[in-house]
């Protein structure tokens, strides 16, 4: 069965209520010629259709009925493009019923035969023309036949029959021309509705690419008027609205009506921030308008330190793999040397260069971890077994802060989707700096296990320290940025790569003096 679009069904629709009216029409207008002209016809004897009464009654009370039923259950006749459509049937039948009691083919009725034939073939979608046409000739032949009188002159029998020939004729003539327009226009408008479809897709694709790109893309006029901006430019610039005036590109457009160039490139500061706009200029609807390419400046530095890192993190895992070798033999050489041997100084000496391996080693052991952030084997992780392991291991390695860590957690079912070893190291490297710069006494750290959302976990790491502060919170997960002396400045930095592996969020909260982890709780988060 074909697929028919929803506005061809609405035409069909509307030419059903076109068609009760049509039919109400019909009704109202016999009843009306019947008694207007019923005492008139037989008093002056003029030739006029003279119904009977009871003939009358009935087709009227039948034909009444069947226009109620249309009026309340205007569907109730849609079926399939399979059978022919039975409300046309009942039209043509009741046409040629009112003609036979109005006197047959010369009474003129016959000619209301012809709109409900058309009107039946574009119900019927174009389909059986033919079979409407052959019912009603059918019909108009049955009662031409009855209308014969072979006592009457031979003229008026050839009139008669030309008359029903001429209606058949037109009848055929009619359905055909209308079933060739309805499938034409069903056609046409399947090929629309299909265009339509494909115009959609392309513009659900156009919006998303619109919506998706890295950059902030404003169009707007030389009044300043928007004409179009996508979602990032939502983001930049909340003060501006689609189809209305703004400033805040005031700058760029000052430098567009300066140099007049169909394209440029300039960093100003919008919304008190330094951004990079890139500038396109075109002339449609008789005007000029600049399509706005915009990044802040802050973006583009952390894509530009995103492909220096990639670089660096290719160069060093090489290395760090080369450096191994050599440092076990140094470390080996030292400790050779340290031997039987009694001055304090060249002890000094030795103790210095084994400081130093062992920073070496801690910085390629982060760099080992940091070349493998990028393969997750994540798991349903609940928090309380999780900490329970973590902080054994934890206070052995540093036993003085026993007495010094408190946990909150809002339930003991909380949990996370994550790689276990990865989680491991974050929180490993969060606590050791939460320890590092707390003050050491009995509420130095505190832990807090709460629930975000209904799709994510949020993991507090506190400590009662001196907090980051404002010059450095900019740097604060810069890779080899660190304000210990001992440090290798990859500890943040690397919680950070691996929080985002497992779709989470790492950041610093001063406002809780600590980190704030954030970890889906499923793998649909």
């Amino acid at each position: 069965m074909n697929v028919v679009p929803d506005n061809w069904q609405s035409s069909l629709d509307r030419l059903a209520t076109l068609l009760n009216i049509a039919r109400i029409s019909v009704l109202i207008s016999v009843i009306t010629f019947w008694v207007l002209t019923r005492d008139i016809a037989i008093e002056n004897d003029i030739s006029l259709p003279v119904f009977s009464k009871t003939q009358l009654y009935s087709w009227a009370i039948i034909y009444n009925g069947f226009v109620v039923v249309s009026l309340i259950v205007p569907r109730w006749q849609n079926q399939t493009e399979a059978l022919p459509n039975a409300r046309s049937v009942v039209d043509i039948s009741m046409i040629a019923w009112l003609m036979q009691m109005a006197g047959g083919i010369g009474s003129g009725f016959g000619m209301l035969l012809l709109p409900f034939v058309s009107a039946a073939c574009l119900l019927s979608r174009g389909r059986y023309p033919m079979l409407y046409a052959g019912y009603a000739t059918l019909l108009v032949m049955m009662i031409t036949y009855w209308q014969y009188d072979n006592h009457h002159p031979l003229s008026d029998n050839v009139h008669l029959w030309a008359t029903a020939v001429m209606l058949c004729t037109a009848l055929f003539l009619l359905a055909g021309l209308t079933a060739y327009a309805a499938t034409f226009l069903a056609r046409s408008q399947q090929t629309q509705a299909q265009q339509s479809k494909i115009l959609d897709s392309y513009k659900q694709l156009l919006d998303r690419a619109f919506n998706d790109v890295q950059e902030a893309v404003v169009v707007l006029d030389v009044d300043h008027t928007v004409w179009l901006m996508n979602s990032k430019a939502n983001d930049y610039f909340s003060d501006a609205r689609f189809n209305s005036q703004t400033h805040v590109f005031q700058p760029v457009m000052n430098y567009w009506q300066q140099c007049q160039q169909s394209g440029f490139e300039i960093v100003c500061v919008l919304n008190e921030e330094p951004m990079r706009v890139r500038v396109r200029v075109l002339n449609e609807a008789n005007t000029s308008l600049l399509m706005l390419f915009i990044r802040t400046q802050h973006e583009l530095e952390q894509e530009a330190m995103a492909i220096k890192l990639a670089a660096l993190g290719l160069l060093t895992a090489n290395l760090a793999h080369e450096i191994r070798n050599p440092m076990s033999a140094i470390r080996q050489a030292n400790e050779l040397l340290q031997e039987d041997e009694e001055n304090s100084v060249r002890q000094r000496l030795f103790s210095i260069v084994n400081n130093n391996i062992d920073r070496i080693d801690k910085m390629l052991e982060d760099i080992s971890i940091l070349s493998k952030s990028k393969h997750t084997r994540r798991k349903l992780i609940y928090l309380n077994q999780f900490w329970q392991t973590f902080y054994q291991e934890f206070i052995l390695t540093t036993p003085a802060a026993a007495s010094c860590i408190q946990l909150k957690a809002d339930h003991e079912r909380l949990t996370v989707w994550c790689d276990p070893a990865h989680l491991q190291q974050i929180m490993w490297n969060l606590m050791n700096n939460a320890w590092r710069h707390s003050q050491k006494n009995q509420a130095a750290i505190r832990v807090l296990f709460r629930d975000q959302g209904l799709q994510q976990t949020t993991i507090a790491i506190l400590d009662n320290g001196e907090g980051v502060s404002m010059e450095n919170r900019k740097r604060l997960f810069e890779p080899f940025f660190t304000t210990a002396v001992n440090g290798t400045g990859l500890g943040l930095y690397i919680a950070r790569e691996l929080a985002q592996s497992n779709q989470g969020q790492l950041n610093y909260q001063p406002q809780i003096n600590g980190f704030e982890l954030i970890l889906p709780r499923s793998t649909d988060a």
